[in-house]
């Protein structure tokens, strides 16, 4: 390497990965940093649900890089894993309601759709949501057929491999502390008081994104909200169980409160956003997994428990059982166990992604605020980041 590297990544998660794997293509000596002891054993990469997102709840005045990355995200991901053989499946997605009032709500979210050019969607009735999924109840519903689901952890294995052939440097297990930004370049210190200059800065650290962003720029102006997701499962016991497609309810919002949780209605969501005490939700929904036979529920999302804690005071199980039983009828509580939780990086009071280059200091590019649907647009956001790059 040379005695200056030119670009270094902060964040061994799928953001991070995909991002060496698209600059290690073409540019040499990438080093990439990662403060747990392995890559993509971050909170979110290692923890999620590992859907396919087609990009039908992003709508563009709100999250126009959520609406684009997510949409132009879906084939390339599907192409990927066709090309290396991953663990993946289009299984489609059906977004159903039980009343008058959620069929409203299918109107908006159609509407997103087709503005963000989501293909193939389109409303069916409830006798054709029986056709496709004899076990849902609904009156109608939205069919999404580029949904699916991938084994997210083989993924980020594959992109870091690909990656590392390619010449790209990754250190797990070392954690930076701080960061010093000089004329045209940046010195890294490491915990274990190591430090190296890097030309080009390149933040996808995740929950800890924004700590990043002010060690470059104390002004950064981003704060991560910890939100814990947590899920229940099933297995398929017995036929009236079987579901083939992921299975959402109408979105809605999600009052979050240290104090108090509750659902709201989807119109009042808009209204609460401003005040930065609702988090739009597509709902506890039912998905098949990569595992077959296996299905979770999910996720109940809490806040307070900081951006680590993923076992105090988890939901109960009727919570999920409660929240799917109307469109999911057969289902009983005891079929229901606990499944996994991770936390996301969500930004308080900024809905949309943050892909930028930092305003004092322009060779740093900062990735804030990456949930989801970032597993989805991860190797769009890996170009949109390399067209960032040719310009520092």
């Amino acid at each position: 390497m040379s005695d200056i590297i030119p670009i270094t990544i902060i964040g061994g998660g799928i953001i991070g990965c995909a991002i060496a794997y698209e600059l290690s293509k073409s540019i040499d000596d990438i080093f990439l940093l990662e403060q747990n002891d392995k890559i993509g054993g971050e909170n979110q990469s290692s923890r999620n649900s590992g859907i396919i997102h087609a990009g039908v709840y992003y709508p563009q005045n709100k999250g126009p890089l959520k609406a684009k990355l997510c949409v132009e995200g879906n084939p390339m991901l599907y192409k990927f894993c066709e090309e290396f053989g991953l663990r993946h499946k289009r299984t489609g997605k059906l977004i159903v309601a039980t009343s008058k009032l959620e069929e409203q709500y299918l109107e908006n979210t159609l509407a997103v759709a087709t503005t963000n050019g989501v293909p193939g969607v389109e409303k069916i009735s409830g006798e054709k949501v029986r056709e496709l999924e004899p076990n849902v109840r609904a009156i109608s519903a939205l069919y999404v057929p580029t949904t699916g689901i991938v084994d997210s952890i083989q993924l980020v294995k594959k992109l870091y491999g690909i990656s590392q052939a390619k010449g790209a440097w990754f250190e797990p297990g070392t954690k930076v502390i701080d960061i010093v930004p000089k004329d045209d370049s940046f010195e890294i210190v490491t915990e274990n008081k190591s430090t190296f200059e890097t030309k080009i800065l390149i933040n996808a650290a995740g929950l800890h994104s924004d700590e990043i962003a002010r060690m470059v720029n104390p002004n950064s102006p981003y704060e991560v909200l910890p939100i814990r997701g947590e899920a229940a499962c099933f297995y398929e016991t017995r036929s009236n169980l079987a579901v083939k497609m992921n299975i959402y309810p109408a979105p809605h919002g999600v009052f979050i409160d240290t104090s108090e949780k509750a659902d709201v209605p989807f119109n009042e969501f808009e209204r609460l956003l401003s005040g930065g005490k609702v988090v739009k939700t597509v709902g506890v929904h039912v998905s098949p997994t990569i595992d077959p036979r296996t299905n979770s529920i999910g996720p109940a999302y809490t806040i307070g428990h900081g951006k680590t804690d993923l076992t105090t005071n988890l939901r109960e199980l009727k919570h999920y059982y409660q929240r799917v039983k109307a469109y999911f009828p057969n289902l009983k509580l005891e079929d229901l166990h606990l499944y996994q939780a991770g936390i996301q990086a969500n930004l308080r009071n900024h809905y949309d992604f943050v892909i930028e280059r930092d305003a004092a200091h322009p060779n740093c590019i900062n990735l804030v605020g990456i949930n989801s649907p970032g597993l989805t647009s991860s190797l769009a956001i890996a170009k949109h980041v390399r067209e960032n790059v040719l310009k520092c």
